[in-house]
């Protein structure tokens, strides 16, 4: 499974400088107050994990990271963008109102970090001394720059192009109803391509939340003609679990077929149905607001079969269904915040290096007289001690951090 390692801030936002960071393959949670770049973390582990870094093309940063993508192989993906020398201006100039940027990364792998790949806008991607997949890629901060990467240099196997393309789902699940917005209401989820065996993996170049069942069902019933299709809770694993924890006898996902060009085809527009013992049934919009989070956080895991990255996870859910939600990440690598303390006291405590990596501390550092962040793992001692007290058992994981300051 995909796996995020390791990331080093060199440059970006008000984040310290040559900022390092260790995660552990199950559950990892940023601690902090408000305002220390929890969010912010988030999302920058969203960019790195999907490979798409469009957002920051007016920004200067600089990331490296460690991606595990099967056992025994790892890449290591460095990316900066960094603002180009140009001609001053003549005044009066409008600030902002020229400014051009330069972008480049390097892929390395093996134990001896050999380079893999590299790009920069002069020569595009080179592999070793040649030019490889120019109409593939424009930038090295577009999504799915390492997928492009993969499918295109020879050598690279199918596992690592598979688990990269399925990375491309691994938005940030916000606080509030941001993404059960999208997905309810968005007209396209995804791009696929029918073929005769049934659709091609959705172009990860694109923004995507279409869980694999889902697309196996479609390609399945394809026909032309149709301009929806509906699934029971029966073909759904994550349906049937949404409605035993809810209390409804029955669940139904459709979704629309909003554009076909050719063989290609957008589904978007979903909508869920929900059914009583008696016939009567609620569409999502009637949910309350935590089965609102629920139903998307499950949807969410469906579409993510390797890393999740959820924000205020806990937030408007029973303390049932936090149990639930903890135990649906499974084997997968999970990044969490939260500033509930229920979220802590289900987060699995199995030694000293497991917490030291497990979680990350973020605070505020004024510098300069500017806001700063720094992010750091906890330190060896504090892991110990934690993990001492935890042994003991008398104190709730939220209880031992709150009264050693680390939270």
């Amino acid at each position: 499974m995909l796996k995020l390692r390791r990331l080093r801030v060199e440059k970006f936002r008000s984040v310290a400088k040559a900022t390092e960071l260790s995660f552990s393959d199950g559950i990892n949670v940023l601690l902090g107050q408000n305002g220390t770049g929890k969010t912010t973390l988030l999302e920058l582990i969203s960019m790195v994990v999907r490979s798409d870094f469009s957002s920051l093309a007016k920004e200067e940063f600089a990331v490296e990271y460690e991606l595990s993508v099967e056992e025994g192989e790892s890449i290591i993906v460095a990316v900066r963008n960094e603002r180009a020398a140009m001609d001053p201006l003549p005044e009066p100039f409008e600030r902002g109102g020229r400014e051009a940027y330069r972008a480049s990364a390097e892929v390395l792998g093996g134990a001896d970090r050999r380079r893999l790949c590299q790009w920069d806008p002069e020569h595009g991607l080179r592999s070793g001394n040649d030019t490889v997949g120019l109409a593939l890629i424009t930038s090295c901060l577009d999504p799915a720059f390492l997928f492009s990467w993969a499918m295109t240099v020879l050598g690279v196997s199918n596992t690592v192009a598979t688990e990269l393309r399925q990375a491309s789902a691994a938005q940030r699940f916000d606080e509030s109803l941001d993404i059960f917005r999208r997905v309810i209401g968005r007209d396209s989820l995804g791009e696929l391509r029918m073929v005769e065996k049934g659709p091609v993996a959705p172009n990860p170049r694109e923004w995507n939340l279409l869980p694999s069942a889902l697309l196996k069902y479609v390609a399945a019933s394809y026909d032309p003609q149709k301009v929806d299709y509906s699934f029971t809770h029966d073909k759904l694993d994550f349906l049937a679990t949404l409605k035993d924890m809810m209390g409804f006898s029955s669940a139904e996902l459709r979704v629309d077929v909003t554009e076909r060009r050719g063989m290609n085809v957008r589904p978007g527009n979903l909508a869920f149905w929900f059914g009583w013992e008696d016939g009567t049934f609620i569409t999502h919009d009637r949910l309350s607001y935590g089965q609102k989070r629920l139903v998307t956080f499950f949807y969410y895991v469906a579409c993510n079969p390797h890393i999740l990255i959820a924000d205020e996870l806990v937030n408007g859910l029973h303390h049932r269904w936090i149990t639930a939600s903890i135990e649906a990440i499974g084997s997968r690598q999970a990044f969490l915040t939260s500033q509930n303390p229920l979220l802590l006291d289900y987060i699995p405590i199995t030694s000293v290096e497991a917490v030291r990596r497990s979680f990350v501390l973020c605070r505020g550092e004024p510098r300069e007289g500017r806001p700063g962040w720094i992010w750091e793992n906890m330190s060896q001692d504090d892991a110990r001690e934690l993990f001492s007290a935890y042994e003991v058992g008398v104190e709730h994981v939220s209880e031992i951090l709150q009264s050693r300051g680390l939270w």
